[in-house]
């Protein structure tokens, strides 16, 4: 599992500019640029790319940021909790112990991210499409990824207790570490995800029977 992690770790440049204040505009490029400890709560934006940029400690939440690209991205420890992102494209991109309860990415497209230690209770990924994805002990908990296309996301030691998993793709999807306790998923979607036979049993409802050992 840790090789996953390695393989999808953000590739940012060592020396970056250093803004102690920095401030989002619509309609701008951010690119090799570290910041700390801002606060963009409850900002409306759109129109943004940020490009091989570190950062951490920042604030996001209750922000709305239409048409964004993040490429080469890392955030460390940032409050993104309910930041809806539009038209948003996410790649090559790292989350590292993220506060991210009930961020919402509609529609979009993740490419190359990882999602380490964060807490994304609640958070909306409805119809959006994943490519070389992993979760890494993250609370997923009633989480939705309604018609999306998770194929060959991994899910590793992570909490998807009631999350919302119908009507989407998961060809090779991997959830073999995780809890599925609840999981609304149909045997249709189900098709082509990888489980382990201790998880079968969160899933025996689907063909309406009980499963009991002697």
């Amino acid at each position: 599992m840790s090789n996953v992690s390695k393989q999808k770790r953000a590739a940012i440049p060592k020396e970056l500019s250093v803004y102690a204040n920095l401030a989002l505009e619509d309609e701008s490029n951010y690119e090799q640029l570290s910041f700390a400890g801002l606060n963009f709560s409850g900002r409306v934006l759109s129109h943004l790319k940020f490009y091989e940029c570190a950062i951490s400690g920042c604030s996001f939440s209750q922000s709305k940021i239409a048409d964004v690209k993040f490429s080469s991205i890392r955030f460390e420890g940032c409050d993104l909790a309910n930041l809806k992102l539009e038209k948003a494209m996410v790649e090559n991109a790292e989350f590292n112990k993220c506060r991210m309860t009930g961020f919402k990415i509609i529609e979009g497209n993740l490419r190359n991210v990882l999602f380490k230690n964060c807490q994304l209770k609640l958070s909306q990924f409805r119809m959006s499409k994943f490519k070389n994805v992993a979760f890494e002990n993250c609370l997923l908990e009633e989480a939705d990824f309604y018609g999306a296309d998770l194929s060959g996301t991994v899910f590793i030691e992570s909490d998807l207790t009631k999350a919302e998993m119908a009507a989407l793709k998961l060809i090779g999807t991997d959830f073999r570490t995780s809890k599925l306790a609840g999981l609304n998923v149909n045997i249709e979607s189900l098709k082509g995800a990888i489980i382990d036979p201790s998880q079968i049993n969160n899933l025996a409802w689907l063909l309406g029977v009980k499963i009991e050992w002697k």
